[in-house]
């Protein structure tokens, strides 16, 4: 009976040892996949996180686009309607005008062309800069009425860029 005792205790030995060299392989194999895969998933978030970061980007830039060509317009007509109208004054309010057109379509090629922050940061810079001179202005002359309303729209705009590519905010 004493010996059929022992054969069983290494019986069950043999079977614990093999649970446990099973088990051991088991999670050799399984935590490096879990760990692969977790990696995978987290690359995976910070892709859409990236995505949706450069969709947002790109409306905003659209909108600021659409309000720079828009107030162009209604200060040239405004500027046309008032004393200004072929002065020296007009033009340099119409070439600031302009410049920041052409600020926001570089932005806008810029962004377009590869999605590069660091690169069109630039861009962000020479457009509030062009903003900044026709803001003087427009206090300076104290254009008011569906102008002030454009431009009041474009500023919001383009302090939505600022926030867009982690800039501070304009303070006009």
């Amino acid at each position: 009976m004493h010996g059929e005792q022992v054969s069983q205790a290494q019986a069950w030995e043999g079977i614990d040892m093999k649970k446990l060299l099973l088990l051991a392989l088991a999670t050799a194999l399984l935590v490096p996949a879990t760990l692969l895969a977790q990696r995978h998933d987290r690359r995976d978030r910070d892709d859409r996180d990236d995505h949706g970061r450069t969709g947002r980007i790109s409306g905003v830039i659209v909108d600021l686009d659409r309000r720079a060509t828009e107030f162009r317009g209604a200060l040239a007509r405004a500027l046309d309607h008032s004393r200004m109208d072929g002065t020296r004054r007009e033009d340099r309010l119409n070439d600031d005008a302009k410049k920041l057109d052409r600020a926001v379509s570089r932005l806008r090629d810029s962004w377009n062309s590869d999605h590069d922050v660091q690169r069109s940061k630039r861009n962000v810079s020479a457009a509030i800069d062009a903003a900044r001179s026709i803001n003087g202005a427009m206090e300076r002359h104290a254009v008011r009425g569906h102008v002030q309303g454009e431009w009041d729209a474009l500023k919001h705009e383009l302090n939505r860029v600022a926030e867009a590519f982690d800039e501070p905010r304009i303070r006009w």
